[in-house]
């Protein structure tokens, strides 16, 4: 099969033969010639909550062992039919089978097993990434703000610089959200990789796994387009969390997202119950996963309630553990009684239980709305975009629902007056139990041409808007901790060392805080932060 681009690769000959050997557990695996996998921070429950899951885009601060333990712990099972793994990654297990790949030349492995899995005989692997170098929202805000490497570019380098990845029997083929990170010849050089696959991968995937076994040239990047609802194979393994997606794409078109959103789909409910079947034959989690879950079925902006409610009530009479991923702040404003109707489902499934979900807030400015996500606010005018985000937030938290909410700082053209205006929007938003997530402009989209926002670059009201949203985020940690530790089970060890992390962020940033809210630049005053700390240590020992 021919594909635009070159090869960097030779062509091999194909060994024949297959052994059996012991994995860590004591089982046994066959060779694989397909070995799939993704670096630790996308092979985790999280501790059950896609929330804890953030973390993963912090800097690398903490101890190995505690950063493991409390927010990317390892799996219970290893097994690569039991392991739970990226939705994303399954899919691509799904498409290589049902493309005539045997499903016993394939294997989905945890990253700390690929040593064990990878042997003579495996001529791919395929490897799912999220943020490899750390370039993404989350992680370039809080790792620049620090200066170090965020953990999902640690973990990441660590996955390639295993033996079997390194191994040049193999063929090492990257995909994944984060995919657009590593499409340059010298980064791919660095990791040894031989294509990196962007976009959507079920369909053009397939033939380069074919093409890699028979050891035909590859070409250093493919970029798959917006597959149709019939080309998305189902799952035929357990996804983190239980994830099922519902919906792909959002179609709200604003200008920092990958064109794929724009054209939505939808799997109908029949598949939907079947990936939700397939999960529960592990774990009792599911989580429903789209852009806007709000707008599953939906034929524009509004929602469609009764096709939303029967999808979550017939979820609900397999599970009463159901949650669901991200939501849009004009939807859930625009059908209110779809709210009321989604929390009967859930306290009837588990009761007094607290719905968790990300949404967009971006900005208070109505003026970057309209000049760059005309689409947000719909069914309602970008003029409006402020009074959508309070009124919803309202609306969201009467009914118990705890809402993560980001923020984009640093885009293009945004003046003083604009950050002012986010400003007032979340001192508004103070009282309603959520968090609130600042993060730096990263240019992807039609916008791919503009610059990173750095710490650099930030104005006064920038530090100040950030200071608000810590500020917000302490206030309701405590709370939020309880309820996610009493939903998700969470052992009193597990429980008291979060409980201890937060205590000991919020007391080190105190003094920082202090200057955010003035306007200031903590990173040019850092000296005196620490003097002021090592004063307040040793006062406190003479003390005692």
């Amino acid at each position: 099969m021919k594909y635009p681009g070159s090869s960097i690769h030779s062509q091999f000959d194909l060994e024949q033969g297959r052994d059996v050997r012991p994995l860590a557990n004591g089982g046994m695996c066959a060779s694989k010639s397909i070995v799939l996998t993704a670096d630790r921070t996308l092979m985790s429950s999280y501790n059950g909550s896609q929330f804890i899951g953030f973390a993963a885009c912090f800097p690398k601060v903490l101890p190995r062992w505690l950063y493991s333990q409390l927010f990317c712990p390892p799996q219970a099972s290893m097994d690569s039919d039991g392991i739970a793994a990226p939705a994303g990654l399954r899919r691509i297990e799904s498409a290589l089978v049902h493309s005539g790949t045997p499903k016993d030349d394939v294997a989905v492995v945890h990253p700390s097993m690929i040593d064990r899995v990878v042997d003579e005989n495996t001529r791919v692997i395929g490897i799912s990434t999220s943020d490899p170098l750390g370039r993404g929202p989350a992680s370039s805000t809080f790792s620049s703000l620090i200066d170090r490497e965020p953990y999902t570019a640690h973990f990441f380098r660590e996955l390639m610089d295993s033996r079997a990845v390194r191994s040049r029997n193999t063929r090492v083929i990257v995909g994944g959200a984060g995919a657009w990170q590593l499409a340059d010849v010298d980064v791919m050089k660095v990791f040894g990789i031989d294509c990196v696959v962007k976009g959507e991968g079920e369909l053009v995937t397939p033939p380069l796994f074919k093409d890699a076994l028979a050891g035909r040239p590859l070409p250093l990047a493919v970029s798959g387009g917006p597959v149709p609802v019939d080309g998305i194979p189902e799952v035929m393994g357990p996804t983190v969390n239980g994830t099922v997606e519902i919906s792909r794409g959002c179609g709200r078109g604003c200008e920092f997202c990958n064109p794929n959103m724009r054209r939505v789909r939808h799997v109908s409910l029949e598949r939907i119950l079947s990936e939700v079947r397939t999960n529960l034959a592990y774990s009792s989690k599911v989580t429903l996963h789209a852009e806007d879950v709000l707008r599953y079925r939906a034929k524009g902006m509004i929602p469609d309630e009764a096709e939303v409610t029967r999808l979550f009530e017939e979820t609900a009479r397999l599970t009463s553990d159901l949650g669901m991923s991200h939501i849009a702040l004009a939807s859930a404003l625009s059908k209110p009684s779809l709210i009321q109707r989604l929390s009967e489902v859930f306290d009837g499934a588990k009761k007094g239980s607290v719905v968790y979900a990300q949404t967009g807030i971006e900005t208070g400015s109505p003026r970057l709305v309209k000049n760059h996500m005309k689409g947000k606010a719909k069914p309602f005018a970008p003029e409006k975009w402020p009074e959508v985000v309070r009124e919803s937030f309202a609306l969201l938290s009467d009914h118990h629902w705890v809402v993560c909410g980001t923020l984009v700082m640093g885009m293009p053209g945004e003046t003083r007056e604009d950050v002012e205006k986010t400003l007032d929007l979340v001192r508004d938003l103070k009282s309603m139990k959520s968090l609130i997530v600042p993060l730096f402009f990263v240019p992807l989209g039609e916008m791919k041409g503009d610059e990173f926002f750095r710490p650099d670059a930030m104005l006064p009201e920038h530090w100040m808007l950030f200071a608000e949203c810590v500020d917000h985020d302490f206030r309701w940690a405590q709370e939020l901790m309880d309820d996610l530790f009493r939903q998700n089970r969470l052992s009193v060890a597990k429980s008291g060392l979060f409980r201890l992390a937060a205590w000991y962020m919020q007391r080190r940033l105190r003094p920082y805080l202090e200057m955010m809210h003035e306007g200031k630049n903590p990173l040019k005053h850092a000296e005196g932060v620490r003097d002021a700390n090592h004063a307040e240590s040793r006062r406190k020992g003479a003390e005692a």
